[in-house]
């Protein structure tokens, strides 16, 4: 809004504004630290034994942490903000204040250790887990939502030849780009798993590193990218349930199949003759020559808007359950 030329003498006016109700509404980070610090135990912010954090520094891993974790939380806050809060925390708390600088944070939140990061990611998800009551799980089921997206990566040698851009563009005019796959928990809406890889990696390629996020008896809920003939068996000799969203004219013919409801038809998909690269040979020759599914057809009615049919294909057969 401040860029377009309408009101070009106001947009200092708006923008002075703007900052000052941000600053006002914000947490502060001696609050945003005491609102989910229950949630993190003080050993997981411990200095490390050896390597970066090893030592206390005015950067220490703690302090380091929590003054991340405010930046990621308040969404555009500049580095100069952050180590604005973590300088008046360690005011409060009557300890020498960091550096006013932007390059030691900086430096220091890059050395964060990534695996201390995974180990409080898993606690808090699991306690998360623990906590959901059953009335809050859909049909008494744990749903993972699967979903893919693309980040873009610093432009450095190391980068590029890891994650090398995409093929049309000239070298040198364009940033290396990640493809990344997560799993969310739909009772809680945390990340539970995710994965990263290559732009040129498919997503079903990269779900097949995410199987141990699933157990037995729960469902993985996908769009239209997910539905594969191939997904769908190996969600079933894992005894995951599934819900995509149909993919093709073909399979989301009504007119096939047996009728269970007007809006519902128990399908016989069989097996394709090619195999995906994304299964192994081993794999996909303990897979069965066919499958039986359901399809269920919905209409999306929102206020305001043209009506949608969506077409999902499930491994749920039994409809009143």
């Amino acid at each position: 809004m401040l860029l377009t030329p309408d009101f070009p003498a106001f947009a200092p006016l708006f923008a002075q504004q703007l900052h000052q109700l941000r600053a006002a509404t914000q947490a502060a980070l001696h609050q945003f630290q005491a609102l989910f610090e229950p949630w993190i135990p003080h050993y997981r912010l411990a200095q490390q034994d050896e390597g970066p954090h090893s030592r206390d520094r005015l950067w220490n891993l703690c302090l380091t942490f929590w003054t991340f974790l405010w930046q990621i939380a308040q969404a555009g806050a500049s580095c100069r903000e952050a180590i604005d809060q973590a300088r008046n925390l360690c005011h409060l708390q009557k300890r020498r204040l960091p550096p006013d600088k932007t390059s030691p944070y900086c430096q220091a939140r890059g050395q964060l250790p990534l695996e201390r990061l995974d180990e409080i990611h898993g606690a808090v998800v699991a306690e998360a887990q623990a906590a959901v009551a059953t009335g809050d799980l859909w049909c008494g089921l744990r749903v993972h939502v699967v979903d893919g997206t693309t980040l873009t990566a610093p432009d450095t040698p190391e980068n590029q030849e890891a994650f090398p851009q995409q093929k049309g563009q000239r070298p040198g005019c364009g940033f290396p780009i990640l493809r990344l796959l997560a799993f969310f928990a739909l009772a809680t809406g945390m990340i539970t798993g995710w994965i990263h890889g290559a732009y040129g990696q498919s997503e079903l390629a990269l779900l097949q590193h995410l199987w141990e996020h699933l157990r037995p008896g729960e469902l993985l809920l996908g769009d239209r990218g997910f539905c594969t003939w191939g997904l769908l068996a190996q969600c079933r000799a894992r005894q995951v349930h599934a819900v995509f969203r149909v993919r093709g004219s073909r399979r989301r013919d009504f007119r096939r199949g047996q009728r269970l409801s007007p809006d519902e038809r128990e399908v016989h998909w069989t097996k394709p003759t090619l195999r995906p690269r994304t299964i192994t040979a081993a794999e996909w020759n303990r897979l069965p020559a066919s499958l039986t599914l359901r399809l269920v057809r919905s209409r999306v009615e929102v206020r305001g808007f043209r009506t949608r049919q969506v077409i999902l294909v499930t491994t749920l057969l039994d409809r009143d359950a």
